[in-house]
């Protein structure tokens, strides 16, 4: 239901509408726990500032919830998913670098990239 809520908002969208058609079946297809900018950019043929916005609005209609995923700057894992910045831990292990023997597997949070992406609710 929530994804149909979100192909809905996106098809009365001005200028985006006959877009969604063709598009809904890759929607469908990606992960609903990981849903990135890019998806939705790629998906519907729009610049990245607009899908952006689609996604901030279907948090706003409660059909997203905004997440943020910390990147380990060496082997490039997520190691860890949360809701906001108060919930990043201060240091965060990376159990592949750990498993690869690496000279440094636990990182501070600051130095981790941040990549924002939307979880489907449902």
């Amino acid at each position: 239901m929530s994804l149909h809520k979100f192909l809905n908002l996106i098809e009365h969208t001005p200028g985006i509408g006959p877009f969604v058609a063709n598009r809904e079946k890759l929607v469908e297809d990606t992960d609903p726990d990981r849903i990135y900018v890019e998806n939705i950019r790629a998906f519907f043929g729009i610049p990245f500032r607009f899908a952006e916005f689609l996604c901030d609005l279907a948090v706003r209609q409660g059909v997203f919830a905004r997440k943020i995923g910390l990147i380990c700057p060496q082997c490039g894992k997520m190691l860890l998913s949360v809701d906001s910045e108060d919930d990043v831990p201060e240091q965060i292990l990376c159990d592949v670098c750990e498993i690869d023997e690496r000279d440094q597997y636990i990182f501070d949070s600051a130095e981790l990239t941040r990549l924002p992406f939307y979880q489907l609710i449902r």
